[in-house]
């Protein structure tokens, strides 16, 4: 299966989300949260593997990559991956899931804002 392929596999608004609007469950709110932040990881994996950069090894090291690409690819600086993975890391990662302190409506429009992020790195895979 190819990096593009696997784009669709990662699930934008999950069970964890729609379980925890049903039954006011903070713990599957905070599930889906971070199954929003590792959308975002893998994403970005698939985009470093696509420009021939070997798999990140850590988050930094998945930044760093992101840098290097992002400064050679004025496509992706324009869409402003490398602070989109930040912000994400932030707010759906630490936020959401460790200390779990974003309510509903906050989640899902951060979800939304990992579906932009899912079609425009589709975009640019797909410009490729």
């Amino acid at each position: 299966m190819g990096n593009f392929e696997k784009l669709s596999r990662y699930p934008i608004k999950s069970q964890e989300y729609q379980a925890a609007l049903e039954k006011r469950d903070r713990g599957r709110l905070r599930d889906a949260c971070e199954k929003g932040w590792l959308t975002m990881v893998k994403l970005v994996d698939a985009l470093l593997i696509s420009r021939e950069c070997k798999p990140a090894e850590s988050h930094r090291d998945r930044r760093d990559k992101l840098w290097e690409i992002r400064e050679k690819d004025e496509e992706i600086r324009k869409l402003g991956f490398y602070d989109r993975l930040g912000a994400k890391s932030y707010r759906l990662h630490v936020q959401g899931f460790y200390e779990g302190s974003l309510d509903e409506k906050t989640v899902a429009v951060e979800l939304t804002k990992v579906k932009e992020f899912t079609e425009d790195v589709k975009l640019v895979m797909i410009g490729r």
